[in-house]
C-alpha cells in the first residue's frame, strides 16, 4: 500500500532552503517576538534549543500556559515567511512540539485578531514565495468534474481500514451530535444522523438525494429507521466499493440506489436531498453551481438539509481573497468553507430556496475530533503496519488538532441548515430532537 498521495517532505517550501546562519535564526526570532507582542489572551512559553526560552502574551485567570519546544531554530524563519502553513509544516518535520499542542493552538487562534498572522513581519520584508506558491496550487486545483475526483481520491481514498480505525463502528467522517456531553461517539453519531431525519421529516415512500456517500452511514440508518428510498452518490471509487458492500450486508438494495457520478451529472426529482459536510469540497467557484443544481433536483414542496463547516462572514471575504492554508495544502485540495450569508447570497443567485431553520454544533465536533484522535492514537500501531509514515501520523495529528482547535474557540463552526421553497405547507417548525 502506497502511504498518502499527498506524502512529501512538508517543507517544500517552493525549494526554499531552509540553511540559515546563526544570526539569520535570530534575526526571524526576532521578527516572530514583534509579531506576537500584541497577544493578550493567556499565556505562552517558548523553550529554545541551548536552555534559552521566552515568554508570550499576558497569564490570564483560569487559563493554563501554553507551552511551544522549539527543537530546531529554523523553525522562525520557516514560520516568519510562511506563516501558519509554515507553523504546521515545522511540525509535520518535528521542529517544534509540546507536552500540549491543542494548548499551543488554542493560543494562537485565539490571538488571531491581536495578532494577525507571524508571516505579516516577514511580508513587510520578503516576497512572500510560497504563500504565492501555494495560492496558485491551490488554484490550479479547481473542482471542475475532472479534478473535483481526484482531489477528493487524494483524502477518501487514502485507506478504508485507517478510517475505520479513527472513524469508529460508524464510519461517520462529519461532527456528532453530543446532546449531553455523555454519549459515546457512536451514539453522538446517531443523534446527528437522527437529527438529520426529524428535520427533513423523512417518512416510508419518499425519495431522497444523498449528495457524498461516505461510508453510507446515513443511508443505511435512514432507510433502516424509517422506510425511505435513497440515491446516494459518491466520486471517491474506495467509498463507492466500502458503500456497495455495507448495503449489501445489510440487505437494503431495494430501498438504498449507489452511484459514483458527480453531483453536477446527476437528474431526477426528489422529495429529499441531504449533504454531511460535502459542501466544503465545492470550491468557491461553484457554490452558484451546487445551489442552482439542488434546486433543480428538489421537488416544489421538498426540503433540503445540509450540515456544513463554515466560518464567520465578517472573515469570508479575506478567506476567499487571502492564500491557501494549511487544510487545503496538506488535506483536503481543492477546499473551501462557506459561510451562512454567503449560502444565502448563492441561494438568491440560483434558486428561490430559503433556510428556515439552523442550528450550531461546534462544541459537538471539537469532542468529535478528540474521540477520532484519541481513536487514531490508540491504533496507532495497526497504521504504522498498513505503511503510513511518522511524518504522516505527525500531519495528521496536527490536522486534528488545528480543526479542534478552531472548533473549540469557535473561530469555525459546524452548522445544520433545513432548506424549503416559500409557502410550502408541509414544512414543521423543528423544535428539537423528539424521543428516538
Amino acid at each position: 500500500m502506497k502511504t498518502t498521495n499527498n506524502e512529501t517532505t512538508a517543507i517544500d517550501s517552493g525549494s526554499v532552503s531552509l540553511q540559515t546562519t546563526e544570526a539569520k535564526s535570530g534575526f526571524y526570532e526576532s521578527l516572530f517576538r514583534k509579531a506576537m507582542g500584541n497577544a493578550k489572551e493567556g499565556q505562552m512559553s517558548v523553550l529554545i534549543p541551548g536552555g534559552r526560552s521566552f515568554t508570550l502574551g499576558e497569564a490570564k485567570p483560569g487559563k493554563q500556559n501554553a507551552v511551544l519546544e522549539v527543537k530546531d531554530v529554523h523553525f522562525f524563519q520557516h514560520a516568519v515567511l510562511y506563516g501558519e502553513i509554515g507553523f504546521g509544516e515545522t511540525y509535520i518535520e518535528g521542529m517544534i512540539d509540546s507536552p500540549d499542542m491543542l494548548r499551543v493552538l488554542r493560543w494562537f487562534v485565539d490571538n488571531a485578531v491581536a495578532t494577525p498572522g507571524f508571516a505579516a513581519a516577514g511580508k513587510k520584508l520578503f516576497v512572500n514565495i510560497l504563500g504565492i506558491a501555494n495560492k496558485i496550487r491551490h488554484t490550479l486545483r479547481p473542482n471542475t468534474v475532472k479534478i473535483a475526483r481526484k482531489n477528493i481520491a487524494e483524502h477518501y481514498d487514502l485507506s478504508n481500514e485507517m478510517y475505520e480505525y479513527m472513524l469508529g463502528s460508524s464510519m461517520a467522517y462529519s461532527s456528532g451530535l453530543f446532546l449531553t456531553g455523555k454519549e459515546d461517539l457512536k451514539t453522538a453519531q446517531e443523534n446527528k444522523f437522527e437529527s438529520l431525519c426529524q428535520k427533513l421529516q423523512l417518512k416510508p415512500g419518499l425519495h431522497m438525494l444523498e449528495i457524498g456517500s461516505g461510508w453510507a452511514g446515513f443511508a443505511i440508518y435512514a432507510a433502516k429507521k424509517y422506510g425511505v428510498k435513497i440515491t446516494t452518490i459518491t466520486i471517491s471509487e474506495k467509498q463507492f466499493d466500502y458503500c456497495k458492500k455495507r448495503i449489501e450486508e445489510e440487505n437494503l438494495q431495494s430501498l438504498i440506489e449507489l452511484k459514483l457520478i458527480d453531483y453536477r451529472h446527476i437528474d431526477g426529482q426528489y422529495d429529499r436531498i441531504v449533504s454531511i459536510e460535502m459542501v466544503e469540497a465545492l470550491g468557491f467557484r461553484y457554490f452558484d453551481t451546487y445551489f442552482g443544481k439542488m434546486a433543480s433536483l428538489l421537488k416544489k414542496d421538498g426540503l433540503m438539509a445540509i450540515q456544513a463547516i463554515t466560518m464567520p462572514d465578517t472573515r469570508f471575504s479575506n478567506y476567499i481573497k487571502g492564500e491557501s492554508d494549511f487544510i487545503q495544502k496538506h488535506i483536503f485540495p481543492g477546499s473551501c468553507l462557506l459561510s451562512q450569508n454567503e449560502i444565502t447570497r448563492s441561494l438568491l443567485r440560483t434558486s428561490d430556496l430559503n433556510i428556515y431553520h439552523s442550528e450550531s454544533m461546534a462544541m459537538s465536533y471539537t469532542r468529535t475530533l478528540a474521540e477520532w484522535r484519541k481513536n487514531f492514537n490508540e491504533n496507532i500501531e495497526e497504521i504504522r503496519k498498513m505503511g503510513f509514515s511518522e511524518r504522516f501520523i505527525r500531519k495528521w495529528n496536527y490536522y486534528l488538532l488545528y480543526c479542534e482547535a478552531g472548533f473549540g474557540s469557535r473561530y469555525i463552526n459546524v452548522i445544520q441548515l433545513l432548506f424549503s421553497r416559500p409557502q410550502n405547507t408541509q414544512l414543521q417548525d423543528f423544535h428539537g430532537l423528539k424521543n428516538q
